[in-house]
């Protein structure tokens, strides 16, 4: 009677044993998923972080660049400011001065300094406008929406 038994017994083990490999094998694929997982997380990670800082840079930069920019358009419109005071003052005298001594007439005097008065006040305040095109930060928020895409398409991939 041992005998039976011991067949019945090793017949009786042997599909346990295969339901065990099996359900290692199945954890084991688990493990992997979930490594496979946790590397890929990681590198997303390291590569937010890494655009987290050339952002912060950018920023820092777009920042510098929006106060020299700034500055000089203060600088311009003080000009443009004094300018005006000068021109002002300048109407009045040549308005009597060059009317009267060139044309022996007021008014082709006064219309001639105008005219050159209002070109130099032109010309700074079109300088102004294009200085004014270098405020803001244009480049951040087309990283910004770019990554916030890549982000995106990185999610729809994974779905």
């Amino acid at each position: 009677m041992a005998g039976p038994d011991n067949a019945r017994k090793q017949y009786s083990e042997k599909p346990a044993d295969d339901a065990k490999f099996s359900s290692t094998a199945a954890e084991d694929g688990l493990h992997s998923e979930v490594a496979a997982l946790m590397d890929r997380a990681e590198a997303t990670m390291t590569l937010a972080a890494a655009w987290t800082e050339n952002l912060s840079r950018l920023v820092h930069l777009e920042f510098q660049r929006t106060l020299a920019a700034g500055k000089r358009i203060v600088a311009l419109l003080l000009l443009v400011f004094f300018l005006a005071i000068a021109l002002v003052v300048s109407l009045c005298a040549g308005l009597g001065l060059l009317g009267y001594y060139f044309f022996q007439s007021v008014y082709i005097g006064f219309g001639i300094f105008l005219l050159a008065q209002l070109l130099i006040v032109a010309a700074m305040l079109l300088s102004a406008h294009r200085l004014r095109r270098l405020l803001g930060f244009e480049e951040t928020r087309k990283q910004a929406k770019e990554a916030i895409d890549d982000v995106t398409a990185l999610f729809k991939q994974t779905d």
